[in-house]
């Protein structure tokens, strides 16, 4: 199995080696306020169509592809004793020129890159605003998973997983796919469907063809019977009418491949072509975690479909299985460990046998407030964002640099508390409490989150070169309230050439007090030899040294104004 997501030979195609490389090869290279920077590349530094916001990895047909599923224990120990993946301080192969994530078959740019409302946020992946079990069928037992449930079959022949919450915390897991689902699918991931509803066990049909893989029979296949339904239900929380409330979720379309990695690639997908360690969404699905405290975070809890039209399948990648987000365990509510520390972790481990016990971990000190039994162990007060972690290691997190962490603190903070309060309304708990609890702690941990990663690098976003030339920028830290505004910047212009990858400086370096700077009129001219604009912009901050460290910023001429074609941090 280890081999079947080994290094993929990265395809000659110019827009495969763009892909792969010249996010890399160009905007990486040092460039220092000074008199000249010079980049030297075998290229030209900016194509005609960049910024790309499409990553057409759908171009070449995947039908060959083989399912793959991982089992828990072999993505644990994999994991925990080995190293999978390449560890490298490496930028994030699959960033466009303006260090932003094109639309893929992994993500799809939303609330990070356009205004969404609440209710497309709250709304999420769901095609219904809400569904009813009168007419489905029971079709099977549930495949995996430690959440009690059964498939069932709608009127039209779709397919969709019925999930439990525990006796013991009735509303616990179900709560948490609501939210999470929504969460995940306004950052921009794959998801699907998933929808409250109410089973009344009295009018379970069971289909003739219903099965189920038993494990006490070596995963044989047999018939699934009321005995299979009533043995699911004994673990469930029951209201007090008789019926259950359970997580309806729909099965993707296509067919099922199995669970992808955080590691290397697909060797039979021609499509994948950038270790998926060196993706950006997957390296910066870390400070989503944290924020969620998404402590399932990894590779068996995501999965490929293979989709698209004969001889030209392509494979989309989903995440999924938000059963153990915001203290919930799914079966219990989660335990103390979860979101602190690795499931095996030496130096703690040795330091409690070293001491007969007597040394305290940190997190068995936390003090958690009494809540509704819907809400797990889930609080915000010791939550720490850059010592978060998952159960075990994960080698796209291990990867994550400041500016991947910056670039999803950034759609973090597009969430503001009203929108943040409506996703949790949408999991209906019965008790106002447990909505208000979820909510606070979510708002107080999402502030946290944006002072340790918007602060850490230059934070300075949204640049704008009118016709005129004069420059307008805002600053991500500032607007979400997490820093004040500095004291100054300093700016440097200069005439850059795609060709030579030479920034030639314009005038000397000059100071402003506001977000906002007039271009050197010599640039703004049009003349054959200044198409393209560079300009470097540093924060003068006491808080924030790294501030000074400038933005380079590259405008192109388009017609009688200027387009943003480059941000590199």
């Amino acid at each position: 199995m280890a081999t079947i997501f080994g290094s993929s030979s990265v395809a000659s195609s110019r827009s495969a080696a763009r892909r792969l490389c010249a996010t890399v090869v160009g905007l990486t290279a040092v460039a220092v306020l000074g008199t000249v920077s010079v980049v030297t590349t075998a290229r030209p530094h900016f194509y005609p169509d960049d910024p790309l916001w499409i990553d057409n990895d759908a171009v070449a047909d995947a039908s060959s592809v083989k399912a793959v599923e991982d089992a828990n224990s072999y993505d644990f120990v994999v994991n925990t004793f080995a190293t999978p993946g390449e560890r490298r301080d490496l930028r994030a192969m699959n960033v466009n020129t303006l260090d932003e994530v094109p639309n893929s078959a992994w993500f799809v740019n939303r609330i990070g890159r356009a205004a969404m409302s609440i209710d497309d946020v709250v709304r999420g992946p769901d095609r219904f605003k809400s569904i009813s079990l009168d007419g489905w069928k029971v079709s099977g037992g549930k495949a995996t998973g430690v959440q009690p449930g059964f498939r069932m079959t709608d009127r039209e022949g779709h397919t969709y997983q019925i999930e439990f919450d525990p006796p013991a915390n009735p509303e616990l897991a179900t709560g948490a796919e609501m939210i999470g689902t929504a969460f995940y699918h306004a950052f921009g991931y794959n998801t699907v469907d998933v929808y409250l509803a109410d089973l009344d066990p009295d009018r379970l049909v069971i289909s003739d063809k219903a099965t189920y893989r038993d494990p006490l029979a070596g995963g044989r296949k047999r018939p699934f019977t009321r005995s299979d339904v009533d043995k699911v239900l004994r673990r469930a929380a029951r209201r007090a009418d008789g019926k259950y409330r359970v997580l309806v979720s729909r099965f993707a379309d296509g067919k099922p491949l199995g669970n992808f990695r955080y590691y290397g690639t697909r060797p039979d997908d021609p499509n994948d072509i950038v270790p998926h360690e060196h993706r950006r969404e997957l390296r910066a699905a870390r400070v989503f975690g944290a924020w969620l405290n998404h402590d399932d975070s990894r590779g068996v809890n995501s999965l490929d479909m293979l989709i698209g039209e004969q001889n030209r399948r392509y494979i989309k990648h989903y995440m999924f299985d938000f059963g153990s987000i915001m203290g919930s365990g799914t079966v219990y509510a989660q335990r103390h460990r979860p979101g602190n520390e690795y499931i095996l972790e030496w130096k703690p481990g040795w330091l409690t046998l070293a001491t007969l016990g007597m040394y305290a971990r940190p997190w068995t000190r936390i003090s958690y407030p009494d809540v509704p039994r819907a809400v797990g162990r889930f609080e915000a007060d010791a939550f720490e964002p850059t010592s978060w972690k998952p159960e075990y290691p994960n080698p796209a997190f291990e990867n994550m640099r400041p500016e991947d962490a910056f670039w999803a603190a950034r759609i973090i903070s597009r969430f503001d508390d009203a929108t943040v309060r409506a996703v949790v309304e949408k999991a209906r708990y019965s008790d106002p409490r447990a909505t208000g609890y979820i909510t606070a702690t979510l708002l107080r941990r999402r502030d946290k989150v944006l002072r340790a990663w918007l602060t850490p690098i230059n934070p300075l976003v949204d640049f704008s070169l009118s016709a005129s030339g004069e420059l307008t920028f805002a600053n991500a830290a500032e607007q979400a309230g997490v820093a004040t505004p500095p004291r100054g910047y300093r700016l440097q212009w200069a005439r850059f050439d795609n060709l030579t990858g030479i920034a030639t400086d314009a005038g000397s370096e000059i100071a402003v007090g506001e977000p906002r700077a007039q271009a050197p009129a010599a640039l703004t001219v049009p003349r054959a030899n200044a198409d393209f604009i560079q300009v470097r912009v540093a924060g003068i901050h006491p808080d924030f040294p790294s501030w000074a460290t400038p933005v380079r910023v590259y405008f192109r001429r388009a017609g009688s104004g200027w387009e943003l074609v480059g941000v590199t941090r």
